[in-house]
This record gives C-alpha cells, structure tokens and sequence, in this order.
C-alpha cells in the first residue's frame, strides 16, 4: 500500500518581510538610544558648566566692583571731603581720642553728591566696622571694612599733626542663576595718613609766573601749581608728567613770531605746544604762601631749651646743659658745608670769616658735640632735632647730607648754593630717585631768594626742597652769555617760590646760557614726608596706601 507523502506547507515570502523589518526597526530604536544618549548627556552637561562660567563672571564682576568702589571712595570721596578741612583739632578728638576710625571712614569716605559712588552711605556697625552692599545690573557684592588697631597721632613742635588709620578689607561678590550659587572673595589691607598738606609736595609752586616762559628742554615730574598765570612756548614746550593747575583760567602762549596771545586751552595751535601727561586744570583755587613770621617760629625750634645769650656772631646748639634740646642756631651771615667724615657722622662746618664752627652728629652713640676753630669738642647727649637757622645770609651751601639725617636749612635771608648739594643715599639714573631712603633736606630764605651761585658747576645737582616765600629761586648769572651754557640744574625735591625765576636763555630750541631745568619730583613727598618744620598748607590731605596693592583671591563656593 502505498504511504502518503507528508504536506508541506508552502512558504511566504511576505511573512519573513515582516519579520526582518520589525527586527530592523528593533535594532535602530537600540542604536538610536545608544546615539543620543550621549549627545543628551553632553548637552546637559554643556550647559551646566555655561551656567557655572556664568555664575562665576557675576560673582568675579561683583567682587571687582566692590574693589573698584572702595578706591573711589578712598581716592575721590576723602580727598575732596578733607580739603575743606582746615583744622585737625576737632577732627582728632574725634576719631583718634574718640577711637572712632569707623566713623571716619562714614563722615569721610563718602560723598552723597558725587553720582559715580555706588551703594549709598556707610552702615556703620560699630565703632571698628561699616559694610557696603553696592551692585551694578548682575553684579553684586559686599564690602566690609574693619580697624585693625587704633589710630595714633603725632605733633610736630610747629604743630603739625598727622593720625594713621589702618584697616582691613574683606569683599564678597555674589552670582546667582537657577538654584546656584558662586562666590569670589577678595581681601586686603590699607591705611590712610591724615595730615595738614604740606608746600614739600610740589615739584613747582609760584604765586606768580612773571615773564618766564616754560620751554623746551624744562622737564616736571611731579606736581606743579602757580597762583598766577602761566606761560608757554614752543613745539613741543616743557614735559609735565604729573598734575599741573593755575588759578587764571587762561594760558599765555608765546605765539612766534606773533605776539603772546592767552588761551583758555592747554595749546596753541601747531606754536606752542607743551606736553601735559596728565592734562592742565586752569581757574584752580588759590592757594595762600605762609605768612615769613614762621621763620621766627623756626628760629624758635632751633633754639628749643637754651636759655642762654644769643647776641654774638657765632653757632649755638638748642641743650639744656647736658642734653640736646634744639637744633642748630647760627647768629650772623655764615657759609655752611654738609659732609660724611667718616661711616654715620653727619657733619656740619659753619664758617663766619675767620671763624670756624665743626658741628658733629653721631646717631649710633646717640651724641652730638660742637668745637670753634681747632678748639676741643663739647659733647651732648642726643641729636639736633632737624633744625638749622640762620639769622642773615647763607653765602654759601654745598655737600652731602650723612644718610640718615633729616634736615631744613633756614635762613632770615638769602641762600646762595655754591656747589653740588646731594644725599649720601640715592639712586642715581633718568630720572635720579631717593625712594627707600632716609635722607632728606629743606632749604627756606624767609625774606629774600635762593641763587644758585655762578661758582656751582656745570650740569649742579641739588636734593632739597627749595622755598622762597617773598623770593625766587634763580641762577645767578643766567644770561651771561659769555659763559655760555651750564648744562642742566637737576634738583630732586621741589621749587616753591613766590615769583618764577630765570635759570637760564634759549634760542632756537637751545640753551644758550645759564641752566636748562630738571625739576624731578622727591615721591617720597606724596606718601606723607616732609623735611623737618616746613610749612604747610591751610588744608587737610590723605596719603592712602595699600588700596592699590593686589588683593587675596579665592573662589569659596
């Protein structure tokens, strides 16, 4: 019998179609989500960290900000608040004696009319601590300043005082977006010196300019002021590279080879063009010179506890007998000379025709002793207090100051330098420097004028601080063209005088007789010294220091 074959089914093709696409479609969903799943998290990521740089520029941006508002507020606040500050007596008694340094920061660190300041007035928390929460658009932070000691003062025996505060600074700046926080921190310290402004501060300051012309080949690095009105000549003129302010509201111009015409610019046309590194204020306020009875003042000082007769010509030390008391006082036209015998001795030889006076100061024994002519030594304990008159004229002054004295040098009437007249301790160069040093000097005629003599070398270097209240300081022979031209007079401090006087002639862009000027501004000034006893100005100012200097940085959140 015959056997059935077995059925086959027969195959459709249509079933595997379907069942390749749906192991396809499988397989894609799996790589997909492979694919992106990445790319999400990537993205994710990404803007995680926009955010976080974002975060972290507005925290940075606030701490900037709040530095930025401290310095103006140090800078142009207080100093224009203090200005008008005539007397320091009310204002020691109440933040010195009161122990008071936050109230000072509130009363003068602000200034409600000057719309550059941000965050309104101080919160003062307590008499050590105010805080600030200025902001700026996404910027935010807070400012908090702290005493770090009390402040102290000091009077000079002119009675001028000077008070130091000393602070610390702590700024937070704040950014926020969406549930996250950054912060940058910032701190530091800084200290501000209050005290009567002083004339040492100036490179130039005249009552009046008269005929003399600022020129090329003059050069002021520091601060220059005139009560008057001044003139300029040639292009380029005179290089002024600090602040330079005049109290007429117009400059005169020398306009060849036209006639001077004023102007109430800092330049005239393509003629006359001197160079301001920092601009030309015009119609500034006067400022008053002192009155030449200080000078009685300074003599005064020199003679601080001698009771004895002063009638005779001669020199005589401030003591009490056994002590140094005073200074130097010296009866009767003198020349002096400055010198360094030997390591730490400043020497002063002060001579009066045949007469001569050896004065010897020794700080390492703490002993100061005087001799007349070869005659033996009498020997005080102490030293001269910076002090040294001169009832008449300085016919001659020239030498070294020992670097570690400070000294003014004044005089009832004329001061003639003889010679090159320089600190033992100075970096010399372009521009020549004393920052870092000890060593400083005045030099006042009260009553009559400071000449540079015609037998001071060529090219004189001079460090002093120069006043003539009623006077000039000149050069002596300045438009001797016979002699031709002396170089350059180099002086490191400043010139303060009543009148503007001649050093020298030019023509043609040249010097042609007498000194071309390099009047290079003592920065040791505009931080807060001064030579001993010289005289102040009728106003308060602040030497802030610190403030600029680069800060702790930390990002704590």
């Amino acid at each position: 019998m015959a056997r059935k074959a077995p059925r086959r089914f027969r195959q459709q093709p249509g079933g595997y179609v379907m069942f390749l696409t749906l192991a396809f479609a499988v397989l894609l969903g799996l790589a997909s989500v492979v694919a992106i799943g990445p790319s999400v998290g990537e993205a994710l990521k990404s803007g995680q960290e926009l955010r976080d740089k974002r975060l972290f520029f507005r925290a940075d941006g606030g701490a900037t900000l709040c530095r930025g508002e401290l310095k103006n507020r140090l800078n142009q606040a207080m100093t224009k608040q203090l200005e008008a500050l005539v007397s320091l007596t009310n204002f020691k008694t109440t933040y010195v004696n009161g122990n008071d340094p936050a109230q000072f920061l509130v009363d003068y660190a602000y200034d409600s009319t000057n719309t550059a300041l941000l965050g309104g007035a101080w919160t003062k928390d307590s008499t050590t601590r105010v805080h600030l929460n200025p902001s700026s658009g996404q910027h935010q932070c807070t400012l908090t300043v702290d005493s770090r000691m009390a402040p102290v003062s000091s009077v000079s025996a002119l009675g001028s005082t000077a008070m130091l505060f000393r602070y610390r600074y702590a700024i937070n700046g704040t950014g926020t977006e969406g549930g996250g926080t950054r912060t940058v921190s910032l701190d530091g310290t800084f200290s501000v010196l209050v005290q009567q402004d002083n004339f040492a501060r100036y490179a130039l300051f005249t009552n009046t300019q008269g005929g003399v012309y600022f020129a090329q080949g003059f050069n002021y690095y520091g601060p220059v002021h005139t009560n008057g009105q001044f003139n300029f000549m040639q292009n380029p003129g005179a290089h002024f590279w600090d602040s330079i302010s005049s109290v007429n509201t117009k400059g005169k111009y020398g306009n060849s080879p036209g006639s001077p015409i004023e102007l109430a610019a800092d330049h005239n046309g393509t003629i006359d063009v001197p160079i301001f590194d920092k601009g030309l204020t015009l119609g500034a306020a006067n400022i008053p010179m002192p009155a030449t009875t200080t000078g009685d003042t300074q003599k005064t000082v020199a003679l601080t506890g001698y009771s004895g007769t002063t009638s005779a010509v001669g020199a005589y030390l401030g003591n009490n007998g056994a002590a140094m008391t005073g200074g130097i006082y010296v009866n009767g036209d003198a020349a002096v000379s400055l010198s360094v015998p030997s390591a730490g001795i400043a020497q002063y030889t002060i001579t009066q025709g045949g007469t001569t006076w050896t004065v010897q100061v020794d700080k390492a024994s703490n002993q100061t002793k005087i001799k007349k002519n070869s005659g033996a030594y009498t020997t005080y304990t102490g030293l001269p207090n910076g002090m040294l008159y001169v009832e008449g004229n300085v016919t001659s002054l020239a030498g070294t100051l020992q670097k570690d004295t400070q000294l003014t040098v004044a005089a009832k009437n004329d001061v003639t330098i003889s010679g090159n007249l320089v600190y033992e301790n100075y970096t010399a160069g372009s521009p020549v420097k004393a920052e870092g040093t000890t060593n400083l000097l005045g030099i006042l005629s009260w009553n009559n004028s400071i000449h540079i003599g015609t037998s001071a070398p060529n090219d004189v270097n001079i460090h002093a601080t120069l006043m003539t209240p009623v006077g000039q300081v000149t050069v002596d022979g300045y438009n001797d063209t016979g002699k031709g031209p002396r170089g350059t007079a180099t002086i490191l401090g400043g010139v303060i005088q009543d009148s503007y006087g001649a050093f020298g002639l030019s023509s043609g862009g040249s010097i042609v007789s007498g000194y071309a000027r390099n009047f290079v501004y003592d920065k040791r000034m505009s931080q807060g010294m001064a030579p001993p006893y010289f005289p102040t100005i009728g106003k308060a100012v602040s030497t802030i220091t610190g403030v600029t200097d680069r800060p702790n940085w930390r990002q704590t959140s």
